[in-house]
């Protein structure tokens, strides 16, 4: 019997060790991997330096992230652009953008800034066309999470460390990390955000009731609320045109250039048009940039003094808009093939791709 007893205590202790090492496992696996780019372990080459779950998935994690990363912060971009510090050393900034944000969410977002870090006083609010739909396609899988406190509790510490997301994400980070000896291949995608697409459904201006509230809550809190009209590759321009919703992209900045002015960084530049092959220098697809336009535009959005966003006032509104429309009407003339190969993209070309050569 006291045999029996003697076994039955070594089993349970043999099955408490192995239990907290399986925990303590998953703890130093996901701190290690890093999969959202929160904490502050060093990247290896090879085992977790391609982040495929930095942005798309931070959704669920994001208020966790300003606990550990917003105090102290100064500026913080919030709204739909995805950029990224990419060496530029913006050590005051915090970036809390997510993929397919809602007026909703962002509102939020800004909130929970405030509250966990005060020492923000400075938002860029970043807005663009595809707000204003709900289409099926761009459906949401995660959602922010509650707000609690502006302290890192225990749910937070699983969410981060422990959650099978989280885990899953890990071994994702690292099996993309292994192929290629950890060289991350980039590639081009013409049609990606342009080809499912649909401009069909959920069509509303409620963003604007949105962003009013929005100014009068950081007016309230003495914050300072830059707003700018996210950059587009020209074929997105396009894609709008094409469908019929140029004129209702006229009218959502009409209206907000009513509330507040805003900087419009849609417009034609010099570095907005070019084709989305392989020699690609600013755009991976029609929305998003490569590491140099990125750093370009961040910095200009962050001077005194910008060279590419245009302030766009009430006053000013409806020149610099038929300006703009005059330019994309003579860009589809001059090139009609590409303008009809942008207009019938159905969601079957989503993931076409073109290996870079410069990226």
């Amino acid at each position: 019997m006291e045999k029996n007893k003697n076994i039955n205590k070594i089993k349970d202790i043999v099955f408490v060790f192995l239990f907290i090492f399986f925990i303590a496992l998953i703890f130093v696996f996901n701190y290690t991997v890093n999969p959202y780019c929160i904490f502050k372990f060093p990247e290896i080459k090879g085992f977790n330096n391609i982040k495929i779950h930095k942005l798309t998935s931070k959704r669920s994690v994001i208020f966790s992230d300003f606990k550990l990363n917003a105090k102290g912060k100064e500026i913080a971009f919030v709204g739909n652009c995805l950029f990224e510090d990419l060496g530029l050393g913006l050590d005051n900034v915090i970036f809390a953008t997510i993929p397919m944000v809602k007026p909703s969410e962002t509102f939020k977002i800004i909130k929970v800034l405030h509250e966990t870090a005060p020492s923000i006083k400075k938002i860029y609010l970043g807005v663009a066309f595809d707000e204003l739909w709900n289409d099926k396609n761009d459906e949401i899988t995660d959602e922010l999470p509650e707000w609690e406190s502006n302290n890192i509790n225990y749910k937070d510490i699983i969410n981060l460390l422990f959650s099978w997301n989280t885990t899953k994400y890990s071994i994702e980070t690292v099996k993309a990390s292994m192929e290629n000896r950890g060289e991350e291949q980039h590639f081009v995608h013409p049609y990606k955000e342009i080809g499912k697409k649909e401009y069909n459904t959920g069509f509303s201006l409620s963003i604007l009731d949105t962003i009013k509230e929005i100014i009068e809550y950081t007016k309230a809190n003495n914050i300072d609320l830059i707003v700018y009209y996210s950059p587009v590759h020209v074929s997105k321009k396009i894609h709008i045109y094409e469908k019929g919703q140029w004129n209702n992209n006229l009218k959502f900045k009409k209206q907000l250039a009513l509330i507040t002015p805003f900087y419009d960084y849609s417009l034609f530049n010099g570095y907005n048009h070019f084709p989305l092959d392989e020699n690609s220098k600013y755009f991976i697809d029609n929305l998003h940039m490569t590491k140099i336009y990125n750093n370009m535009i961040l910095k200009d959005i962050l001077s005194d003094n910008k060279k590419y966003g245009q302030l766009i006032t009430s006053n000013n509104v409806n020149q610099i808009s038929n300006e703009d429309t005059k330019k994309l009407e003579d860009y589809i003339k001059a090139n009609k093939e590409l303008s009809e190969v942008i207009k019938n993209a159905t969601a079957k070309d989503v993931d076409i791709k073109i290996p870079s050569k410069i990226y």
